[in-house]
């Protein structure tokens, strides 16, 4: 039972006056993580699943191409520390995004099997997708092609297109949940500030954009590098209803405008 307060008391706890937002959220969450590789998915989860009544978001991640949920250790553990249920697809080809709302599915089942640890424990509502270049694409395409199933979208190091092949194509125009597009000053080859700053502008709904500071294209993985902090932030704010989050993006001056880590910052119609 204590157990349980600690999480719950960290969960509903304000921000310590001296953080910053996006070192707040850097840090690991409250939830101790456990995972689980089942045929098709690593799994990635709060190990005291559903502690306090808490119902959790799920994330459907999408992996670079040929490359598979091991090499994303930072952000999937990141993720499930803020109280996040992660399913990653090990498909080393994500970007039609089949293999993303599959995943989600999956994990909706789970909350309906009697026989699974996630039974009743899972936010089934609020679904986010997220992944890393081909599977950035991916994540666009889970949200265009399920109508309604997911909540958000956080493309990282989304290639420009004439990198996508015509089978993984997708359509930023088509988003009707926020995205945020997320990139590297240090990537100009597959997903420069040109392309990345004209799907921003091809986004008619709520949209945000950053660049961090010397990142290239595969900085994602690995520990995650410096993009734990806002990426963990925006999906708090979207699926958690998270206030304090919100402030990295959203209100009179967001915090990821004025951190100098980041560039080519830019927002529009979030609530």
């Amino acid at each position: 039972m204590a157990a349980v307060l600690l999480v719950q008391g960290i969960l509903a706890s304000p921000a310590r006056a001296a953080d910053t937002i996006e070192a707040h959220y850097r840090a690991a969450g409250p939830w101790a993580v456990a995972t689980a590789d089942v045929p098709g998915y690593r799994l990635v989860y709060p190990a005291a699943l559903g502690a306090g009544g808490v119902k959790h978001p799920i994330i459907t991640w999408g992996n670079g191409t040929n490359a598979v949920p091991t090499q994303y250790p930072g952000v999937l553990d990141q993720l499930a520390s803020w109280g996040f249920a992660v399913v990653a697809s090990t498909d080393t080809t994500t970007g039609t995004g089949s293999e993303m709302i599959a995943a989600a599915r999956y994990l909706i089942d789970r909350n309906t099997d009697a026989s699974s640890v996630f039974h009743g424990k899972l936010d089934v509502t609020r679904i986010g997708a997220v992944g890393h270049s081909q599977g950035a694409g991916g994540s666009v395409n889970a949200a265009t092609k399920s109508a309604g199933l997911i909540r958000t979208v956080v493309p990282i190091a989304l290639p420009a297109p004439i990198w996508v092949s015509p089978g993984d194509a997708f359509s930023v125009n088509r988003l009707t949940c926020p995205v945020l597009f997320l990139g590297g000053t240090n990537d100009g080859l597959i997903s420069p500030d040109s392309a990345l700053q004209a799907y921003y502008g091809q986004v008619p709904g709520a949209a945000a954009k950053a660049l961090l500071k010397g990142a290239g294209h595969n900085t994602i993985q690995g520990t995650g590098g410096g993009f734990l902090g806002y990426l963990t932030a925006w999906l708090m704010y979207q699926l958690q209803g998270d206030a304090y989050a919100r402030g990295a993006f959203a209100g009179a001056t967001p915090e990821i405008n004025t951190n100098a880590s980041w560039q080519s910052q830019f927002e529009k119609n979030l609530p």
